[in-house]
């Protein structure tokens, strides 16, 4: 058998293992990437390669400025203010986290630090009002992803250039309202998955009044987490590296400990994200993802080409970064596919693979996705009805949910119609 199956092959079953083994997925995805690697004569040094430091500095980062402000009671307070506000209103809520979202998003920075930084506000807040912390992170998130292709976001000015390195228009406006529509009736769909209108009990009261006070030590916790994220959002820091920088701060002015709040990191749930991300680079080396891209192109006629587009790069979106990986790959082929196919758009086909390359963000094994995995982990008390486990199945849900929606708009024009 070949390599290319072989390694898909793994893929699935270690994901099957881990839902019903109840094993950590990561570990066993190591273990897979090096036989595979044995057997194939793939060298340790490019499985390793798989290991993605970019994206454990920004969990470990967050995470461990996410621990410092939980364990001092920073968020708390905050999440009972914000919940008091809404009083009995909590569908408010909803419509908060999602501007809250698109905002810090199409200000500059994009959906990348955005995504990490909503389920820190999120995630307290949903548990502290009876919400679904899954859901109310995940909104947030498509508010995110809505305006991630403002023109004057990172993401929106690397698909320009490839845009304008074909001859065609760079404007990406039109991906962005095409993005936009797909979020909304992603959130409607979500809203259904999760039963979005059954709330359970506050774990606190809901009424402002009766919430504590700021604590000195607090204040300068939320003033930490402020700076962050603005120096996230006007001044393009890192957002791993930032966190790290505010925890530290907080650490030396004696606002919090450190080894409580490394205690406190979701270690397991890290760990799932980044050993899964082993097993898909040898899943990329193995040409796996070439081999199922090509199968679904093959077929591409002026009716399929925008949602076959829209379906390989959003399988592509699974096992890569659609930023990093899916858009400089397949933005490239637009131009000569759309002069291959006369009536197709080039810009509805950037649109098609901008959304399908985002939208699937929600697995757990990407970046979105992990984010709220390891945010809700990190609460105590809540590992039985948010079990990692569950929350892995949910959230992969909810990215196959966002690939048939995006794939059947494609099918009916809606990207067309939007794009002229």
């Amino acid at each position: 058998m070949s390599m290319e199956v072989v390694s898909l092959v793994a893929l699935v079953v270690a994901i099957l293992m881990g839902f019903f083994l109840k094993v950590n997925v990561g570990i066993i995805s190591i273990a897979f990437a090096y036989l595979i690697g044995l057997i194939y004569g793939v060298p340790a040094g490019k499985i390793i390669g798989g290991f993605s430091s970019s994206m454990a500095i920004t969990m470990i980062g967050v995470m461990y400025l996410f621990g410092i402000i939980t364990k001092n009671g920073t968020l708390e307070v905050l999440a009972r203010k914000i919940t008091g506000l809404a009083g009995n209103r909590r569908f408010l809520l909803y419509i908060a986290m999602f501007v809250i979202g698109g905002l810090l998003s199409g200000v500059g920075p994009g959906a990348i630090p955005t995504l990490a930084i909503v389920p820190v506000l999120a995630i307290p807040v949903a548990l502290k009002a009876g919400m679904n912390p899954i859901l109310l992170s995940l909104i947030g998130q498509m508010g995110a992803q809505s305006f991630r292709m403002s023109p004057i976001t990172p993401e929106a000015v690397v698909v320009s250039e490839l845009m304008v390195e074909q001859g065609l228009d760079g404007n990406t406006i039109p991906a962005m309202w095409c993005l936009f529509v797909t979020e909304i009736a992603m959130i409607l769909a979500s809203f259904v998955f999760f039963k979005g209108w059954k709330f359970s009990e506050p774990t606190e009261t809901m009424n402002a009044e009766e919430t504590p006070k700021f604590s000195v030590k607090q204040l300068i916790s939320l003033v930490a987490l402020i700076a962050m994220i603005v120096s996230v959002v006007a001044f393009g820091c890192n957002v791993g590296l930032a966190s790290f920088v505010a925890g530290t701060i907080l650490v030396i002015l004696k606002c919090g400990e450190d080894g409580t709040a490394i205690k406190s990191m979701p270690w397991n749930t890290i760990l799932l994200v980044l050993g899964v991300g082993v097993l898909m680079n040898v899943v990329k080396l193995a040409g796996g993802v070439d081999l199922l891209a090509s199968l679904i192109a093959s077929f591409a006629t002026n009716r399929t080409a925008s949602p076959l587009m829209c379906l390989v790069s959003g399988f592509m979106s699974f096992l890569a970064s659609g930023l990093g990986v899916v858009f400089p790959t397949l933005i490239p082929t637009v131009g000569s596919v759309a002069q291959g196919l006369n009536g197709v758009n080039p810009v509805e086909l950037m649109s098609s693979v901008v959304i399908g390359g985002t939208v699937t963000g929600f697995s757990p094994i990407s970046t979105a996705g992990a984010l709220i995995l390891a945010g809700v982990a990190q609460f105590e008390g809540f590992g039985e009805k948010y079990s990692q486990n569950r929350m892995f199945v949910e959230l992969f849900v909810v990215a196959i949910l966002a690939m048939v929606i995006s794939t059947a708009f494609a099918g009916l024009g809606v990207y067309s119609l939007i794009c002229g």
